[in-house]
């Protein structure tokens, strides 16, 4: 079983607010997976789907793309596999900014 991890303040939230979070990318890759753009919650953290109850590890599993479920602390293995993750955004948006077609 997994030890609880801390769950970041709401200072820590605010605080990340425009941190940018690198692509996991590589020459050759067979899939880019591609999210629209982090969450402040994956922005404090600096992982990929971080947040709890995010479906992207659990799925990527489940659909076969790894042999195990992997955390997202774990995400630069996908490379291994050859797979990477980046976002269309690569900083946190307020939600109803993220839709405005200047992001």
């Amino acid at each position: 079983m997994q030890p609880q991890k801390r769950r970041p303040t709401k200072e820590e939230l605010a605080a990340a607010n425009g941190r940018t979070l690198p692509d996991i990318i590589a020459p050759n890759l067979k899939v880019l997976f591609c999210g629209i753009n982090p969450g402040l919650y994956t922005a404090v953290v600096g992982h990929n789907f971080a947040r709890p109850g995010n479906r992207f590890w659990p799925t990527l599993h489940a659909a076969g793309f790894t042999p195990r479920l992997y955390l997202p602390e774990e995400e630069r293995g996908l490379l291994d596999l050859g797979f990477g993750i980046t976002n269309i955004v690569d900083r946190p948006l307020p939600a109803p900014l993220s839709s405005r077609p200047q992001n």
